[in-house]
């Protein structure tokens, strides 16, 4: 594959070159397009790799999320994962090996940025080379429960420390539920664009259609993509 050796990298059934350490990505897609299960899956290729995950959970609880991590890779190993968990709902009983935090809301974005510097350090010690996937989900549903100058600023913030410790962010959002100004707004805080739609063809075994924007050596076009 073309790109930056030291990049990172999603697997073959990905049409997505290596990206660079340091980098954020914006996965933008509609609600019950494959958008999140894409972002599940760039993220969780950490696992193959020997590097942490860390996701940022605001619509579903860590116990959901590791169900649909599964679902995604059901040999998955969670050593080396993290979970701050931002649904809002009564924690269960943790059962996996998984780094669990939790914010009693959405809106509490200092609470969830202090839960995600701490488990940040925290996995970035023990990964290989210290390199961390971390994946938020969704900055959609974050905008609910605040204004978009407060998003913004998280968001940036989020994607600074990501950038200063070498790391990969991949940041979902619903562009079906925003203006366009709110879109690009957010976009500003990302190196690129990773655009996701359903697949209308016929091949089978195709999960739906990717377009990279705005990151170097990357597939023109619409390209088909399976997550299994």
């Amino acid at each position: 594959m073309s790109g930056d050796p030291d990049g990172y990298g999603f697997g073959e059934q990905l049409p997505i070159e290596p990206i660079d350490p340091g980098s954020t990505v914006l996965v933008a897609g509609p609600a019950l397009s494959p958008a999140e299960s894409l972002v599940r899956s760039l993220v969780l290729q950490a696992a193959e790799d020997d590097e942490a995950s860390l996701f940022i959970s605001t619509n579903k609880t860590s116990e959901k999320l590791l169900t649909a991590c599964r679902r995604t890779d059901p040999a998955l190993d969670t050593s080396l994962m993290g979970i701050i968990d931002c649904s809002g709902q009564e924690p269960k009983p943790n059962e996996t090996d998984a780094a669990l935090k939790y914010v009693s809301t959405q809106s509490d974005l200092t609470g969830i940025g202090m839960k995600f510097s701490a488990l940040y350090e925290s996995l970035y010690a023990d990964a290989a080379d210290g390199r961390v996937r971390t994946g938020l989900i969704s900055l959609s549903s974050l905008a609910m429960y605040v204004d978009l100058r407060k998003l913004f600023r998280f968001a940036q913030t989020l994607s600074g420390r990501i950038d200063s410790a070498g790391g990969l962010g991949v940041f979902a959002i619903d562009p079906t539920t925003h203006d366009e100004r709110t879109v690009n707004t957010l976009g500003q805080v990302t190196d690129g664009r990773i655009e996701v739609r359903e697949y209308e063809g016929e091949e089978d075994g195709i999960d739906g259609e990717v377009r990279v924007r705005g990151l170097p050596e990357q597939p023109s076009g619409w390209q088909p993509f399976a997550l299994s």
